[in-house]
């Protein structure tokens, strides 16, 4: 009895200690991929290999290979892919407009905020279940 109490003391002890080695290990957060980290709590530093900024036609590129990808595996259905790729265009469009004078930090931040909406839409109309094949029913499912 005392040695599976010893056991289960030394197990609870590592188990504590990896926990707090990885809270304190720095850009081990979660990621929310395409140069948006998770945000921040308290002080951080950032890690070598993190962007300091992507840019625009990067992120618009990211966001156009996620909407054919999500076409392409039947995540997307059409529908769903033609309003997105509408929304994206929308936002080349108002970039080239405000290109035309020169982005200022207002316009930038205005962008981002877009593409930010339009990739949190990408990632729900992923996971929405209502796909091109099947429909979002199983196998089984009779009408």
């Amino acid at each position: 009895m005392k040695s599976l109490l010893i056991a289960l003391s030394a197990g609870a002890a590592l188990a504590a200690g990896l926990a707090t080695t990885a809270a304190a290990a720095p850009g081990h957060g979660y990621d929310y991929g395409y140069g948006h980290p998770a945000p921040a709590y308290g002080p951080q530093r950032p890690g070598p290999a993190a962007p300091a900024w992507v840019s625009v036609g990067q992120r618009q590129a990211n966001l156009q290979q996620r909407i054919e990808f999500g076409l392409r595996t039947g995540a997307l259905t059409r529908s769903e892919a033609y309003r997105l790729r509408a929304e994206l265009q929308s936002i080349e469009r108002l970039e080239r407009r405000y290109r035309a004078g020169g982005l200022n930090r207002w316009e930038m931040a205005d962008l981002d905020q877009r593409m930010d909406g339009l990739s949190r839409r990408i990632f729900v109309q992923n996971r929405d279940d209502d796909r091109r094949y099947g429909h979002g029913y199983g196998y089984g499912h009779r009408r």
